[in-house]
């Protein structure tokens, strides 16, 4: 194992550093303090081939522009709260309006572009990049100082883990993500890559993708990735739905069956590359996004965002997302990488 530590510009007057993990399989992870980004995460094909595994940007300029969230960590409620408001402990909450009449990703003060306080360490079996981040209360709209501590952590299994703990001097609704972009097909399309995902039912949703509070069963749907099945095979040999069609594509949130089987919540299996990556998470959520996939040009990547159900400060029937001083936010992403 192994972690090199380099300058990637710098924001606001901060240096951005930039943290390179390798393993003993040639496995390479960089990490940004900015943002808390996976900027890259490379290693061999079926070939032997370098792959790189996530879309990336070449400077900091870019990631400081984008507005697609690409690898960041997303806080501090990933996804959308309902017209930029919620009522906790009997006050209203109103929050920054920057998806539509929504908040999403934390509004404007969103974590994804923020510079977090970096160390690293490594031994012979992992290598490991520790980031806080300090939030104080009324950012974005929301209630509680909060502290976050992120850590990623690379073992010789090709085992990639971003574990999340969060603590907060008043309740307040928390929900983190890790918003990679996928890239295991070499192709332009995510549309001939493999994909299961370990749930039954989506949360309906209106036109603006807000849940309603109502749950659909993904059978005969095309969101029925139960079996592994080729995504653009499920989209086109499969009955539409309204849901579907309001994005024309995939951008819906998954209720994972977490029945603590220990099982890979999602799957993901390009034939081209013969890799491989499963998803295991603690969070009852998934956000599968692929962007449209009726257009002729598709972003040629894949999201799996776990969280929090999308809205659940204002649905009581949702999980819970609610941390308080007695109850701290903790929460755990694994992706393990394999060839076949």
């Amino acid at each position: 194992m192994n972690i090199q530590v380099s300058g990637f510009g710098s924001a606001k007057g901060e240096s951005v550093d930039m943290f390179t993990l390798t393993n003993a399989n040639s496995m390479e992870v960089k990490i940004l303090s900015f943002g808390g980004i996976i900027k890259e995460i490379n290693l061999p094909d079926a070939n032997g081939k370098p792959t790189q595994c996530v879309q990336t940007f070449d400077s900091l300029n870019d990631y400081i522009a984008d507005e697609s969230y690409r690898g960041a960590i997303v806080g501090r409620y990933a996804n959308r709260i309902g017209n930029g408001c919620f009522t906790l402990d009997g006050q209203e909450y109103r929050l920054d309006k920057n998806n539509g009449e929504h908040c999403l990703h934390g509004g404007n003060a969103g974590f994804h572009k923020r510079i977090w306080e970096a160390t690293s360490h490594f031994d012979d079996n992992a290598a490991c990049v520790e980031l806080t981040l300090r939030s104080e209360e009324g950012e974005g709209g929301f209630p509680g100082n909060v502290v976050v501590k992120a850590r990623y952590t690379l073992d010789n299994n090709n085992a990639l883990r971003l574990t999340i703990h969060a603590t907060t001097d008043k309740a307040t609704p928390l929900s983190f993500t890790q918003h990679a972009y996928f890239t295991l097909s070499n192709a332009d399309s995510v549309k001939s890559t493999v994909l299961k995902i370990n749930a039954n039912k989506v949360t309906d949703a209106d036109a603006t993708l807000l849940p309603t509070g109502e749950f659909i069963d993904v059978k005969n749907t095309p969101f029925d990735f139960t079996e592994p099945t080729e995504i653009g095979n499920r989209v086109h040999n499969t009955p539409s739905h309204k849901l579907f069609d309001i994005v024309g594509g995939y951008d819906h949130n998954y209720v994972l069956n977490n029945d603590g089987s220990g099982q890979a919540q999602a799957q993901v299996f390009a034939a081209d590359t013969g890799l491989k990556m499963q998803l295991f998470t603690t969070l009852p959520g998934l956000q599968f996004y692929t962007g449209n996939l009726r257009n002729d040009k598709q972003m040629g990547a894949l999201c799996l965002e776990p969280q929090y159900f999308p809205d659940s400060p204002n649905k009581p029937h949702f999980p819970s997302c609610i941390a308080s001083p007695e109850k701290p936010a903790n929460m755990e992403i694994c992706y393990v990488f394999s060839v076949s």
